[in-house]
């Protein structure tokens, strides 16, 4: 390949990456440190911070590194994004956790999605660091849930999938490592403003306008998962709450809210059956753990998502000018 063509490619494939950051002082030096070989190297070209007024050390330990730093007030992390990707020059953007970090051969590899023109997003399947019985149990999970992000997963992924993801037959990328198009981004006016699954609901926009999307379900990507059983159940609580308020408001098309809401019951219904498939992993990857990590996080997120229905139902009630799409 001529030196000048070689050139034009690696500039168009650049990448900047978006790393929204709240208090994370212990991951974002691995997170960062992972990230300044492909920075040497020429496939990212700029690093962006957004950080929601951290107060725990991390913005010292972003003076250690070629980085821009953004502020924002930190209420809804899609809003980060949307802040961190607007902030940048990149013809691909990459949203990174601040609790994740990627190993050897992201790049180049990543760019072999996008040599196909008509790919728009795609998202990466992470590997979970364990740390702990609780992070192992979390790690085994993963594992399984892994063929849901197939093309053709079996049977009891689609039944699994589709209850867990409103749903879709097949779960649209997401995570804590999304690489999008800036052109995708740009056609949908960026991130949905409101909290839960705000990536799935990018990938299923960008999917709208004629793009593809895809998982990398290999990619070497790590990932942090709550190291207590205390913060996944706040964790599950919270997505719980923002997808009962996310229902209630009615976000989508009128013409699909009553098969939406049937597999949101249908989810916070399967959530009391928790201890089944605790049980069936605790089978599958001979580990009691899997009956005490997996169903109170569960419960937790079916009693925030009635807590998120109901609270937001009173407000809709309180303001008659609302409109409910």
């Amino acid at each position: 390949m001529p030196e000048e063509l070689e050139t034009d490619r690696t500039q168009l494939l650049a990448a900047s990456i978006v790393i929204p950051t709240m208090n994370n002082v212990s991951t974002i030096d691995q997170c960062l440190s992972s990230l300044m070989p492909y920075y040497e190297q020429g496939y990212v070209s700029e690093v962006i911070i957004v950080d929601a007024h951290s107060t725990d050390g991390t913005l010292k330990v972003l003076e250690n590194y070629p980085v821009k730093v953004v502020s924002d007030e930190g209420q809804v992390y899609a809003i980060a994004e949307d802040i961190g990707w607007r902030n940048t020059k990149g013809e691909l953007i990459i949203f990174l956790d601040a609790d994740a970090y990627l190993e050897a051969n992201f790049f180049p590899e990543v760019h072999e999605f996008f040599s196909d023109e008509r790919m728009g997003i795609i998202g990466c399947e992470a590997r979970a660091v364990v740390t702990n019985g609780v992070t192992r149990a979390q790690a085994e999970h993963w594992t399984w849930v892994t063929p849901m992000l197939s093309t053709s997963p079996p049977l009891v992924h689609r039944l699994y999938g589709r209850i867990a993801n409103g749903g879709h037959a097949q779960i649209l990328p997401g995570g804590p490592c999304q690489v999008v198009r800036r052109i995708c981004l740009e056609a949908v006016n960026g991130f949905p403003h409101y909290s839960h699954n705000a990536d799935i609901h990018l990938s299923e926009r960008i999917v709208g306008k004629g793009w593809k999307a895809a998982w990398w379900v290999d990619s070497p990507l790590y990932h942090y998962p709550r190291p207590t059983i205390k913060g996944l159940i706040k964790q599950q609580y919270r997505f719980g709450k923002e997808l009962g308020q996310s229902a209630s408001l009615g976000s989508r098309e009128k013409g699909k809210r009553f098969t939406q809401r049937l597999y949101q019951m249908l989810r916070i219904i399967s959530c009391l059956g928790s201890p089944l498939v605790a049980s069936m992993l605790a089978i599958r990857f001979r580990n009691p753990m899997h009956l005490i990590v997996y169903p109170p996080p569960r419960y937790a997120g079916a009693i925030g998502y009635i807590v998120g229905w109901i609270g937001a139902k009173n407000k809709k009630g309180r303001n008659p000018n609302q409109s409910s799409n």
